[in-house]
């Protein structure tokens, strides 16, 4: 092989290298559009599916409120027709009503007087003028009643106490 063959040779490979190289530079560029368009059609499809599924939860609740306010007219008309027999019923229920409040009231008034009474020294504020006698002679009897700490035994301690 003479010297001028080489070269030849050598650059029609040098050639074909890099039109090889242009061709696998030119494959990757097309394998990633294909992968980025197959990841935005499979966002559109999502998109497009979500909003089908929108629109059908919409139509729902259309359907459901158009029944809901079809039941609440002929509700309303049931109610225009007997007006007088709902207003008496309606009295009635106010008055049970406020006495099942007083009631409430009144127990719940007995149970704060029976739990001040139960208290000790620990109440702040001056009883009430009716409770005045019974919460102050339980006072003093349950002071009276306090048990005392031995004088050995000090009342806190920090940490562990040897006996």
């Amino acid at each position: 092989m003479t010297p001028e063959e080489y070269e030849a040779f050598k650059e029609a490979e040098k050639a074909h290298l890099r039109k090889l190289r242009e061709l696998k530079k030119t494959h990757q560029q097309l394998q990633r559009k294909a992968k980025v368009t197959g990841a935005v059609t499979d966002m559109a499809e999502g998109i497009n599916s979500l909003f089908n599924e929108h629109e059908e939860m919409v139509e729902k609740l259309q359907r459901d409120s158009i029944e809901s306010e079809a039941r609440m007219e002929v509700a309303l008309d049931n109610v225009e027709a007997s007006d007088s027999t709902l207003e008496a019923l309606d009295a009635a229920e106010l008055e049970a009503d406020q006495s099942l409040r007083k009631a409430r009231a009144q127990e719940l008034i007995r149970q704060m007087k029976a739990a001040q009474g139960d208290r000790s020294d620990s109440v702040s504020s001056t009883p009430s003028s009716d409770a005045t006698v019974s919460t102050e002679g339980q006072r003093e009897s349950s002071e009276t009643q306090a048990p005392k700490p031995s004088s050995d035994l000090p009342e806190k301690t920090i940490g562990r106490m040897k006996r």
